[in-house]
Parts: structure tokens; sequence; C-alpha cells
């Protein structure tokens, strides 16, 4: 407690107000140095005061301790203390859930449209229209399976058939690894979700023959 001492050595009993001001610093003192978690510096000071009032009142000189060295340990307690209460609250509060920011999800949408239209360019014709007028890939609305056909030249069970397989295609994971990645969805499980896919869409091809 000696470094106390240096602070401010006094080593008769203060008893008045004046000395409660006099030994403001030693709050002061205290509250620089001591983490406050949440607890702002004002009220940090606060209970430090009290402290030090508390301190004046029970200061005994004839022990032959000098006031810094009593005052100074009873003062970072009760800050220490108020300090804990306060972490205790924040814990205890429930904090509401924070949406997340609109910008990052609009840049989430452009990527993911970027790498998507990407892929579909890649489809070749007449596959590639299909999928950007029925999902509407291209900024028009989106057409119906009968529309695309009548366009095509070919009936809307052609036209539902070649979509199936466009998906399929556009799902392999050889054409959609930026995508993927972009949903994480570059899984072995997402593989494995693929190929039964795939192996169901063979299935039902082969079974319409």
């Amino acid at each position: 407690m000696k470094q106390y001492s240096t602070v401010v050595s006094l080593v008769h009993k203060p008893d008045s107000v004046e000395s409660l001001a006099a030994h403001e610093r030693l709050v002061h003192w205290v509250v620089r140095r001591q983490w406050l978690g949440g607890l702002s510096y004002a009220e940090a000071l606060h209970v430090g005061r009290i402290a030090l009032w508390r301190a004046l009142q029970r200061y005994d000189a004839r022990r032959g301790t000098a006031f810094s060295t009593y005052a100074v340990p009873a003062i970072a307690r009760a800050v220490w203390r108020a300090v804990a209460q306060a972490q205790s609250r924040e814990i205890l509060m429930p904090h509401p859930p924070q949406a997340p920011p609109d910008l990052d999800e609009e840049a989430q949408r452009s990527l993911v449209h970027d790498a998507l239209y990407h892929i579909v360019e890649n489809l070749p014709h007449p596959l590639s229209y299909i999928i950007l007028a029925h999902y509407g890939l291209d900024g028009r609305p989106a057409q119906t399976f009968a529309v695309i056909g009548q366009f095509l030249g070919v009936t809307r069970q052609r036209v539902q058939q070649l979509e199936a397989f466009a998906l399929l295609w556009l799902a392999h994971p050889a054409h959609s690894l930026p995508l993927r990645q972009l949903l994480d969805g570059n899984t072995v499980a997402d593989y494995c979700a693929y190929l039964a896919r795939l192996r169901t869409w063979l299935r039902a091809k082969r079974g319409a023959r």
C-alpha cells in the first residue's frame, strides 16, 4: 500500500465536507486506473465518492496509517463491485436481434444473379433461352412453358423436358462451382444430393421410352 501513500499523505482524521473535496483526487486516481467495463466514468466517480465519504467516517489516525492508504483500497473495492453489477445486468438483459445490413444483402444478391446469369449463358440454345425466359432472368416477365413452346415451335411438354435437363446441367458441379461457393452449397452432401437427383431423372427418362 505504500504506492497509494505517495498520492496524498495525511495522518490526521478528516471530518468535514472540505476534507471530502480535498480528497476528490483519490477517487479520480482510482477510477482512472481501474477497468470500468460497462460502467461510465461519471458513474464510477459517483460510487467512488460514496466510498470516500464512508472512509472519512471510519478512518482512525491513531492506527498510524495514512488516510490515502486506508481510503484507496476501499474506493477500489466499491468501484469494482459496481462494475461487476453492471456486467451482470448487461449479461441478463436480452439483446434484440440485429438485422443484417441491407447493403450486404444487396451486394450478395447482385453477385448471385451475375454468377447465375453467366452460367446460364453457357447453356446451348435453346436451353439458355428456356431458362432465361421461364425464370425472368433476362429482366422480362417470366414466361410459361406454353408461351415458350409457341416461340420455339415445340410443345409445352417438350419445353418442360428441356427445362428439366437444363436445370440438371446447371446444377452439375463442373458448371455451378462459382454459384455454389456464393451460396455455401459446395459440400459433399450437396454433390450427393445432385447425384441422387440425376439418377432420378435418368430413371424417369428410361421409363418414358
